[in-house]
């Protein structure tokens, strides 16, 4: 086993190009699409020009946690309709049009704040029309010194509430889906060795196969497991990332991940038999696992119940829900206990199996010559 360590390591060393190019992709990646709002919920705004728009737009650069970002109306229909995720107002004089692809909590927190602010709005104009402005500076001396009410404003459930954080979504989206080429790209060397020969020459020189496939199989998970936890240090204590106190949770998950992926592949290297067959199904397997699992867009925003129901056969949607349940919901490992059984129950029915046929195509390669 330490042969094949040796071996896989002086490849790695003459062939970085591929590690490197996942890991720097997922860097500039998540950092690009993750940073472009800085962590707060990201607002195309359209006003009409007239002076009621205009006064509730900045009382909405007043409030803390929105990105606005403004455009015209024209464009914010033509967002509407091209980007499901964008969240977008159309101010006018008298009214308001929120676009969202989804009625969570963000989304209505937001319509109540603009309300409030087309309300308080009005209400200025009709006391300074009536009494002029010394009238309305002495109701808001009178309003701040006796407030007939403190209110505290929470959800009834938290677990129904749909909390979004653009920074992190980007994060763990990226570093699950570039990584599922890395373990795969290396567990194919499985496949090469048995190709060529190289795999019946160890085992001729006294290497058995659980040597083999332990030698060949750690090296591929300790590889994409260094690179997760690489991109994750980086954002976390070099970029400044708030994963709310859930790093090491993180980490646990995604060396759970990491396990299941190289599973899956050895289950895909032993349907196929070349390794030009691997990288197709690989490639096209991965895109659609991260459409389906989360890790473009969250789940939340999707309408489509079919879409919905196909999240359960994606090995990232296991892990994109329990990194967001123990950083953005500031979860327990108990309230992920059922996506972490799954993947470890996943990994190993798809890595038994994997390997029995690997063994058996071998052994009617053998018997055929």
């Amino acid at each position: 086993m330490k042969g094949i360590w040796i071996a896989r390591f002086l490849n790695l060393k003459r062939k970085p190009v591929v590690l490197i190019m996942m890991t720097v992709m997922t860097l500039v990646m998540a950092y690009v699409v993750g940073s472009s709002s800085n962590g707060k919920m990201s607002v195309s705004v359209a006003v009409d020009g007239t002076e009621m728009s205009q006064a509730v737009l900045e009382k909405l650069k007043e409030e803390d946690g929105y990105s606005l970002i403004e455009i015209t109306a024209e464009e914010l229909q033509q967002k509407a309709k091209k980007d499901i995720r964008m969240v977008g107002i159309g101010l006018k004089e008298n009214s308001y049009t929120i676009y969202s692809a989804s009625d969570s909590d963000n989304v209505r927190n937001l319509s109540l704040r603009i309300e409030s602010a087309y309300s308080n709005i009005s209400f200025k104009k009709q006391v300074i029309q009536v009494g002029g402005v010394e009238a309305w500076k002495d109701i808001e001396i009178s309003l701040q010194e006796d407030q007939a009410f403190h209110i505290q404003t929470e959800a009834m459930d938290e677990s129904e509430v749909f909390r979004y954080d653009n920074a992190l979504q980007s994060l763990f989206g990226f570093t699950l889906f570039f990584v599922f080429y890395t373990v795969s790209i290396n567990v194919q060397f499985i496949l090469e060795d048995k190709r060529t020969g190289v795999w019946n020459r160890l085992k001729l020189a006294s290497v058995s196969k659980f040597q083999l496939y332990v030698g060949h199989l750690s090296f591929s998970y300790i590889i994409g497991l260094l690179q997760v936890m690489l991109v994750l240090f980086v954002f976390r204590y070099v970029l400044g990332t708030n994963m709310y106190g859930g790093f090491w949770k993180v980490g646990i998950i995604a060396a759970i991940y990491v396990l299941l992926v190289m599973a899956f592949s050895v289950f895909v290297i032993s349907l196929v038999k070349t390794v030009s067959q691997s990288s197709i199904i690989i490639s096209l397997v991965a895109v659609a696992f991260a459409m389906i699992g989360g890790a473009y867009w969250p789940l939340e925003i999707v309408q489509s119940e079919a879409l919905l129901a196909m999240k359960w056969i994606s090995p990232i949607y296991y892990a994109m829900e329990s990194m967001k349940q123990v950083t953005v919901y500031e979860g327990t490992f108990g309230s992920i206990w059922t996506y972490v059984s799954m993947m470890v129950v996943i990994a190993i029915v798809l890595l038994m199996v994997g390997i029995s046929l690997l063994e058996k195509r071998t052994e009617r390669y053998h018997s055929s010559e």
